[in-house]
C-alpha cells in the first residue's frame, strides 16, 4: 500500500467551509491479533461500479462529497494501517497470507430539510482465506457508535467528514470480528 505523490484534489459539496480534519478513529472493541502478518492489497473499486446505493441503506449516493474524490482510498489506507496496528496486526509486503480489501463505495450525505441528519456510507469487499465478504455501513449522527450526536452543533463539512471517518472505521472493525473466527477456524 504506497500512496504515491498523487496531488490531492478534492471538490466540496458543501462549499469552502470551515471544518475539523477528517478524523482516524479508533475501534468501539479491543483487538489483539498477537502480530499476524498479512499482506494487504487495497484497490478502489468506485469508478468501476459507480454504485448508486449500498447494500445496508436506501439513502442512494451522489458522490458529491469530498471523499468520493480518488485520494479518498488513501484515508482507507491509513484506517487500515492505524488500526491493523492498534490490533498488533503487522502488514509486510513477503507476507505468505494475502488480505485484499475493495472500496466499492465511500459517500457522507447529509439529509434533510429543518431536521439534518448525518449519514457516513461504505461498503468494503474483503478476500481472506476461505473470507470473501461485503461489509456495508450506513452510520447516522445519533447511532450508538457515531462521533456525532444527534444534537451536535457542528458544520456540514465537519459532520461530513466525521459520519464517512465512521463509516470506514465501522467495516474495518466488522471485518476484524470476522477475522478472529478465520483465525480461530470458526468461519460459517
Amino acid at each position: 500500500m504506497d500512496k504515491g505523490t498523487q496531488k490531492h484534489s478534492w471538490t466540496y459539496e458543501q462549499g469552502y467551509l470551515p471544518g475539523a480534519q477528517f478524523p482516524i478513529y479508533s475501534t468501539i472493541n479491543a483487538f489483539n491479533f498477537n502480530g499476524l502478518t498479512l499482506r494487504v492489497e487495497l484497490y478502489d473499486d468506485r469508478n468501476n461500479l459507480k454504485l448508486k446505493k449500498i447494500e445496508c441503506s436506501k439513502v442512494l449516493l451522489n458522490n458529491e462529497s469530498e471523499i468520493a474524490s480518488p485520494q479518498a482510498i488513501f484515508k482507507v489506507e491509513q484506517y487500515v494501517k492505524s488500526i491493523f496496528q492498534q490490533a498488533s496486526i503487522v502488514i509486510d509486503s513477503t507476507a505468505t497470507d494475502t488480505l485484499e480489501i475493495r472500496l466499492e463505495a465511500l459517500d457522507a450525505r447529509l439529509l434533510g430539510f429543518f431536521y439534518i441528519k448525518a449519514h457516513g456510507l461504505c461498503q468494503i469487499r474483503v478476500k481472506y482465506k476461505e473470507l470473501n465478504k461485503v461489509y456495508c455501513c450506513d452510520i447516522v449522527d445519533g447511532d450508538e457508535h457515531s462521533p456525532l450526536s444527534a444534537s451536535a452543533f457542528v458544520t456540514r463539512k465537519t459532520a461530513s467528514r466525521y459520519m464517512g471517518s465512521a463509516s470506514i472505521r465501522e467495516n474495518i472493525e466488522q471485518f476484524l470480528v470476522d477475522l478472529e473466527k478465520v483465525n480461530n477456524n470458526n468461519v460459517k
